[in-house]
């Protein structure tokens, strides 16, 4: 949303908005003249000519009610998105894990060479210090959020689908119905255009089959179109690997980046570019310059010879990649605190989420973010904390239900050589932040 705001901004657009508290995003659309109120009440629509909605916000929303009750358009971000971007080529890139990356990955190679792209990226993207980017070429590249069915308003787009798996079961009901979706979304690709997808995926595989457009594999399996030979995982927070094309083993990438799933969004970006009709080589070279998404294993500082990390990781397979991208490339004592986010996805995901931290020698778990749900007594981070601890009774295991409590635990059992990390979607990058400044 904040992307967007931006951008009509910058086309001329007078813009306002609400967010329910203070954030570094707010901030950032103040700076820019954007007026944003604190608080979701009914006066925020004021004269606004048209409202938009995310899947965020539910339906008895002060500022929604209002806004249908005036009879002025209400319009969800998914259609407006669709409606702005008006350029001749699209990619919409979707999947359950790894889509801000790649986005944000394709984008770098097309400003890299020369396309001038236009991008909306669903975190901030290092390079460009922004969530977005307005070009002036004839190329547009965006996230389509698979959280629930508006990624289907994207038809005749180009696609890249990362992954399956099952997420947002509180908005599809069953992780058939997710898949199903997905088939839906592949099936209104457009037919002159291409779809990249993981071929080490079976779901993604079988949701792809009856795709209208070039199909695109890439992976790290065999026979794929785009896959990758001599991985070297490096003692800095870098990964080399060569791109194979088609057969063509291409120059080395140094990644600036850690974990094998990182090379899978660097080959997912290659197959886009592939499809584009760019050249893959230069392509391939373009990557390493990418220097990452903001809260994707980001570095946040050292405190007392402990570096310290954060890492926006929500689902367990997320979880499991960062921790095993954490062993390969610091061979040291792991501290990792998880806050979950969503009632509903821990309870969905509860068997999984247990056995993600196989990897943390030291695990603490904070109370659930809630975002957009209402807090829950019978299904909690109190819970899922149990459950890991029974796990590893071996291990160190903590519940700390506050960001005060896990800025004073990490200050007690973090000491020097360890790597903290701080894991989630809600706000526990600030304790990451507190604990390296001292707050």
């Amino acid at each position: 949303m904040s992307g967007l705001a931006l951008a009509l901004h910058q086309e001329g657009f007078y813009v306002t908005g609400s967010d329910k508290h203070e954030s570094q995003t707010v901030k950032r659309l103040q700076d820019n003249g954007i007026e944003v109120a604190l608080g979701q009440a009914a006066q925020n629509i004021g004269e606004a000519q048209v409202i938009v909605y995310t899947t965020a916000i539910k339906e008895d929303n002060p500022e929604l009610v209002a806004a249908r009750a005036t009879g002025r358009p209400v319009v969800h971000r998914s259609q407006l998105i669709s409606y702005l971007l008006d350029q001749e080529h699209r990619i919409a890139v979707t999947g359950t894990h790894g889509k801000t990356t790649v986005t944000a990955m394709i984008g770098e190679i097309f400003v890299e060479l020369g396309y001038d792209p236009t991008v909306f990226v669903g975190g901030d993207w290092l390079n460009i210090d922004s969530n977005f980017r307005l070009g002036n070429g004839d190329w547009a590249i965006f996230e389509a959020c698979e959280s629930d069915s508006s990624f289907l308003a994207y038809e005749g787009c180009s696609q890249v689908l990362t992954s399956i798996e099952p997420d947002h079961l509180d908005s599809y009901g069953s992780f058939e119905e997710l898949s199903h979706t997905f088939q839906q979304f592949v099936s209104i690709a457009n037919p002159q255009g291409f779809v990249a997808y993981c071929g080490d995926s079976t779901e993604v595989v079988k949701a792809v089959a009856d795709s209208p457009a070039q199909l695109i594999s890439y992976g790290l399996g065999p026979e794929l179109d785009i896959t990758a030979t001599d991985i070297t995982v490096t003692a800095q927070q870098s990964t080399d690997f060569a791109p194979i094309a088609f057969g063509e083993v291409l120059e080395p990438v140094s990644l600036r980046m850690v974990g094998r799933h990182n090379i899978l969004n660097a080959l997912a970006a290659l197959a886009a570019a592939y499809g584009a009709g760019l050249p893959v080589k230069q392509a391939a070279g373009a990557l390493g310059h990418f220097t990452g998404i903001k809260r994707r294993f980001e570095y946040v500082g050292q405190v007392d010879g402990c570096q310290v990390i954060d890492d926006y990781a929500h689902h367990p397979t997320e979880i499991r990649a960062t921790l095993q991208a954490a062993r390969e490339h610091f061979a040291t004592r792991i501290v990792a605190v998880f806050q979950p986010h969503l009632y509903s996805r821990t309870e969905y995901l509860m068997e999984e989420f247990v056995k993600s931290f196989d990897e943390a020698d030291i695990i603490a778990i904070a109370q659930t973010y809630a975002a957009r749900e209402q807090p829950r007594e019978d299904v909690s981070g109190q819970q899922l904390y149990e459950r890991i601890r029974s796990r590893h009774p071996d291990r160190q295991v903590a519940y700390l239900p506050a960001l005060d409590d896990v800025v004073e635990f990490l200050k007690q059992q973090a000491t020097s050589g360890d790597l903290v990390i701080t894991i989630g979607a809600g706000n526990i990058h600030r304790a990451a932040e507190r604990l390296v400044n001292g707050a």
